[in-house]
């Protein structure tokens, strides 16, 4: 099975990088603002943030910027990370969201599309899945952040992403 892939490009990163990790994050799919609900994309557009690839629940991908165009998703590891937004089904406020993620929380289809796009990357730019090259956002920051929660389901998601290489050399 492969993801469908949307292009939807976000303006706002670093210009020039060789990714040499992957950071791991989670956002609301939908997020309630005090304007009315935004779409990830849009919201991260709205705030002048940015992530390489959005995993929508359904399995979907958007990308959002290109590899070696840096991207705005993860203080002090912007200029060499690949980052990718799995979202988190549902309408969400910051509240809401930090709650949900605390559960198991992702999709099936949608943690195949993950997996799959994280191991196409550590094989093309020769990243190891290991801590350090591959890590959820709440390692890189632990002070301000928690995604993408205890509700993923990150040791199977690295297990499967090394199992997964294979289909991209």
């Amino acid at each position: 099975m492969s993801a469908d892939i949307i292009h939807r490009h976000l303006p706002d990163g670093p210009r020039d990088q060789v990714p040499r990790r992957i950071v791991v994050h989670a956002m609301g799919y939908r997020i309630r603002t005090d304007n009315g609900v935004m779409y990830a994309a849009s919201f991260l557009e709205s705030i002048g943030l940015s992530a390489h690839v959005l995993v929508a629940p359904d399995g979907t991908r958007i990308r959002c910027r290109s590899d070696t165009e840096g991207a705005w998703h993860a203080r002090g590891y912007n200029d060499d990370s690949l980052g990718i937004e799995v979202l988190v089904d549902g309408v969400h406020d910051y509240g809401s969201f930090t709650e949900r993620i605390q559960t198991p929380w992702v999709h099936k289809a949608q943690l195949e599309s993950a997996i799959d796009q994280v191991a196409e990357w550590c094989v093309r730019w020769d990243i190891p899945p290991e801590p350090g090259t591959l890590d959820e956002h709440s390692t890189l920051d632990p002070d301000r952040k928690v995604d993408p929660g205890e509700g993923f389901p990150w040791a199977e998601f690295v297990r499967r992403v090394k199992g997964s290489m294979g289909k991209f050399t």
